[in-house]
């Protein structure tokens, strides 16, 4: 319940500081006051305007427009920050007329301000006296206003006071019972009510558990009744209730918007009597409830209701607290345990108990919800049998159709060395042939069978000469062995250059028949077998899978990429069409099933198990 700010009440000046006042009353009576005391002089005023600040403009009389004349001295006391004249100067001769002037001035809780005067000034001597009245003037408004904020220190200190004496006058009591009495006697004394009363909720309703100025009481009595009732009023509504209405706070034309038959009912009726209920929340629920009664036609300013209400506030987890500290150890508990209760089952912080509950749902779905466990590794398409195919003697390229990535008949011509000089020699060789066996015709003719051997013997070298040119000549010819791909090697831009006998040229591999090399972790390589089923994408064709079969692991670890790998090799099992040796992908192979929890935290588990093995040695 706030409380607003203290309008001016009829009949209540500016002048009189023992009252209150909202400051821009101030300000308006002190401009009206400023305007009167003008007037008593020989100078008539005409406008005096304030302004302060951001807040709107003060002008007495309301709705008079300034004068050019008070525009430009205004503007000119803004720039040179002191009084400025402008229209009629008294003293100078010339005839009546209105004069203007502007002075810059401080008002605390507002900063800088301004104030126009226009009056109309006869002599000299009646300028000396309107500048002196507004001299005066300046002086009041600020004494005024730096008085009213000492007063509201000084009220603020007492109230932390008060507060303070309370919360002493609460704790020196060891029971709780008697330092709740000994509070609501305080407060009785302190804000001279006739009775202040204190209930704790239990459940849905409210138990008086102290009054001021009395010892043990009965619950059943009569007041006692009213008591709780006037309390529950109020903590079911979970608000303020203070009865009677003050006129403020009754809308026009209707009720309150809020029940008080039960305060009224405590009252009797009574409209000189008053009762303040101000419930106790302790940040997640209300607590409990205050009630305060005063008689004597005294009611509750809104001012100290507020100030009731911020003690009451204070003091709510400090009662609390003593209360549960005075509990005895088996009740604390069962408090205890209510209270997480009520917290895990109520419906405050849905949000977290939803999360809380998703998250023990989802951990105990990873130890039920079982999976495939799988072993991905990287694989690559090769084909089952690849050759390199080599020149068979020292030459040159002389002709190389085909390169990488070519599909190949079988008899196509791959690659073709020059063989120029081998055909000149295999003419040669013929030549020389025919020569010689003139040369066995003519010895035989003679029948000199000495001479007839030895030529017979060097046709034979030369028809091995012969078979031998024929031969190379033939393999200076590479073609195809078997229908299939080239898998490495580019010679048509290499034409005329010069190889080595057993250079490779070509790497070519069969189209039908295809394995995949798969590259196991070195911590998953336990878990391979040989005849287990796997499944291959290839980065190519990734809507597409081939099933395969484990067939045998090679024991040679390759250290590669920053990790330790084995190289298995596995068969295709099903069709293959599409595949092209050198695919690269990935093979997925079922080993067995497990939980989500096994899967997913089994490998942190046998690194963190290794970590500690080789650190700690456990």
């Amino acid at each position: 319940m706030e409380a607003a700010p203290e309008a001016r009440q009829p009949g209540q000046s500016f002048w009189d500081l023992t009252q209150p006042m909202v400051a821009s009353d101030r300000l308006a009576d002190w401009l009206d006051g400023l305007f009167h005391a003008l007037s008593l002089g020989r100078a008539v005023p005409l406008r005096l305007s304030l302004e302060a600040g951001s807040a709107a403009a003060l002008v007495h009389p309301a709705g008079r427009v300034a004068l050019d004349a008070t525009l430009r001295a205004g503007a000119e006391a803004q720039r040179q920050g002191r009084l400025a004249l402008a229209g009629h100067l008294p003293g100078s001769g010339a005839g009546p007329g209105t004069t203007s002037f502007a002075v810059p001035m401080t008002i605390p809780g507002h900063g800088a301000a301004l104030l126009t005067v226009e009056a109309d000034i006869p002599d000299s001597a009646a300028m000396d006296s309107v500048l002196t009245t507004v001299a005066l003037a300046m002086g009041w408004i600020h004494a005024t206003l730096m008085h009213a904020t000492a007063e509201a220190a000084k009220a603020e200190d007492s109230a932390a006071q008060s507060a303070l004496q309370s919360i002493v006058a609460f704790i020196t009591h060891g029971r709780f019972s008697e330092a709740s009495r000994a509070l609501m006697t305080d407060f009785a004394g302190r804000y001279r009510c006739d009775r202040v009363a204190l209930g704790l909720a239990r459940g849905s309703r409210v138990r008086v558990v102290a009054i001021s100025n009395t010892g043990s009481f009965s619950r059943s009595l009569g007041l006692a009744r009213k008591l709780r009732a006037a309390m529950e009023e109020a903590y079911d509504q979970e608000r303020v209730l203070l009865w009677p209405v003050p006129e403020g706070m009754v809308p026009e034309g209707g009720a309150p918007d809020m029940i008080l038959d039960r305060q009224a009912e405590l009252a009797t009726g009574d409209t000189g009597r008053s009762v303040l209920s101000v419930p106790l929340f302790d940040g997640r629920r209300h607590q409990g409830v205050i009630l305060f009664e005063r008689g004597g036609g005294v009611g509750f300013a809104a001012e100290e209701t507020q100030r009731i209400v911020a003690l009451c506030a204070l003091l709510t987890p400090i009662i609390l607290e003593k209360r549960d500290n005075n509990r005895w150890l088996v009740v604390r508990a069962a408090v205890a345990l209510g209270d997480l209760l009520r917290r895990t089952l109520g419906r405050s912080h849905l949000v977290l108990k939803a999360s809380i509950l998703a998250g023990l749902v989802t951990l105990g779905a990873l130890f039920v919800i079982e999976a495939d466990r799988d072993v991905i590794a990287e694989a690559v398409v090769q084909g089952t049998e690849v050759r390199t195919l080599a020149a068979p003697f020292a030459g040159f390229v002389a002709e190389a159709p085909k390169r990488e990535g070519d599909h190949i008949q079988k008899g196509d011509v791959l690659v073709r060395l020059d063989d120029r000089e081998l055909t000149l020699e295999l003419t040669r060789l013929i030549a020389l042939r025919a020569q010689t066996e003139l040369e066995l015709d003519k010895v035989m003719s003679e029948r000199n069978r000495a001479e007839a051997a030895l030529t017979t013997s060097r046709l034979r070298q030369i028809d091995a000469q012969i078979a031998l040119a024929q031969q190379q000549i033939d393999r200076s010819r590479i073609v195809a062995p078997f229908d299939g791909l080239v898998t490495a090697g580019d010679l048509t831009r290499s034409i005329g250059k010069s190889v080595e006998q057993g250079e490779p040229l070509l790497v070519i591999a069969p189209l039908t028949e295809y394995r995949v090399d798969l590259y196991v972790p070195e911590d998953q390589i336990d878990l391979i077998r040989n005849g287990q089923t796997a499944a291959l994408k290839v980065t190519p064709l990734p809507e597409r899978s081939y099933a395969v079969t484990l067939r045998d692991t090679m024991p040679v670890a390759r250290y590669e990429n920053g990790g330790t790998r084995y190289q298995v090799e596995a068969r295709f099992t099903g069709p293959t069409d599409g595949l092209v040796p050198g695919m690269t992908g990935a093979v997925r192979v079922a080993v067995d099933r497990q939980s989500l929890a096994q899967l997913w935290f089994g490998p942190l588990v046998d690194r963190a198990r290794l970590w500690l093995w080789r650190n700690m040695a456990l």
